[in-house]
């Protein structure tokens, strides 16, 4: 796996900095397709139609959680919460609960990009040097955010989410991770649910034929009920994922090391190494999971040798 990811960190294939983990099976399926066909369908775009992550399950948990009161919610459960845990399974029950919580409060707008992220804005004060945090502290992150919300039609909120995960999420991570993997191969993906007619029917539908109570993608539950098993049909959501907090402890702990290094670090210029080697130290002796922030950095930092040293 080590020498996978640095074969492909030479190549043109992260020619932007992509801090999606899951680029790698996709990479790999992709080649292994390759071997059979030269064109196959995903289903990128059903999720982002038919409200089908589990993050539209917690916006539901976040209008219930935030009525009870903020003495009982900071003062006993998120210490409960931040005490969980966290395992090497991809979103444990830990990960999930603390993420969780790390999106509440704040602007509504914002919160599934905050659970969506690497990094808070408290993380991020800590990650960036101090001169480089000062310059650009007071930057809206969420600036595109607000400039799609004023394009997207439709007066139902869940529904102008959607479209956000349609605007940002789908077409500058998932279809972006999915053509570089897999056209890396020779493979042309094509994505069914993104015919024009299909979304913009989808785009028609109230929310709650899309997400109803806590069933996620309901109308297409339905739908085929009658024509898969329902094993199949209602089967728990597994992403695309990888052991990746293992591997950053054992097979690809080595690589880690290396690619955030002090040396390196500092020589880059942005960062505060000190937190990125607390970050480090925390993932390596198992008190803390820091896959996503830690491949986040390695996703840069490959990007940055590759293409601007």
């Amino acid at each position: 796996m080590k020498n996978l990811i640095e074969t492909l960190s030479t190549t043109d294939l992260i020619d932007e900095p992509i801090g999606d983990a899951s680029i790698i099976p996709t990479y790999l399926l992709s080649k292994h397709a390759r071997n059979y066909v030269t064109v196959s369908l995903g289903g990128d775009g059903g999720d982002e139609l038919f409200a089908g992550y589990p993050t539209f399950q917690a916006d539901t948990l976040a209008g219930i959680y935030e009525k009870i009161p903020t003495l009982i919610r900071k003062n006993f459960l998120e210490k409960i919460i931040h005490k969980i845990p966290e395992t090497d399974n991809n979103f444990s029950l830990g990960f999930r609960l603390k993420t969780f919580v790390k999106g509440l409060g704040g602007d509504k707008n914002y919160r599934h990009h905050r659970w969506l992220g690497s990094f808070t804005a408290e993380e991020k004060e800590k990650l960036f040097k101090r001169e480089i945090w000062d310059e650009i502290y007071a930057i809206n992150n969420f600036e595109e955010i607000d400039n799609y919300l004023k394009t997207i039609k439709g007066e139902d909120f869940k529904n102008k989410i959607l479209g956000l995960y349609m605007r940002t999420y789908l077409m500058d991570d998932v279809l972006v991770k999915v053509d570089r993997a897999s056209m890396k191969n020779s493979l042309e993906v094509r994505s069914p649910f993104l015919d024009p007619n299909l979304v913009k029917f989808a785009n028609s539908l109230p929310f709650s034929f899309k997400l109803k109570g806590f069933t996620t993608k309901y109308i297409l539950k339905k739908l085929m009920e009658d024509k898969l098993p329902g094993s199949i049909v209602y089967r728990k959501k597994k992403g695309f994922g990888i052991p990746l907090s293992h591997w950053l402890r054992n097979e690809l702990k080595e690589f880690c090391d290396g690619l955030l290094s002090e040396e390196k670090i500092k020589n880059q210029g942005l960062f505060n190494y000190n937190y990125i080697a607390r970050l480090k130290q925390e993932h390596f002796d198992e008190n803390k999971d820091n896959r996503k922030k830690l491949w986040t950095l390695m996703a840069f930092m490959i990007w940055y040798e590759r293409f601007m040293r």
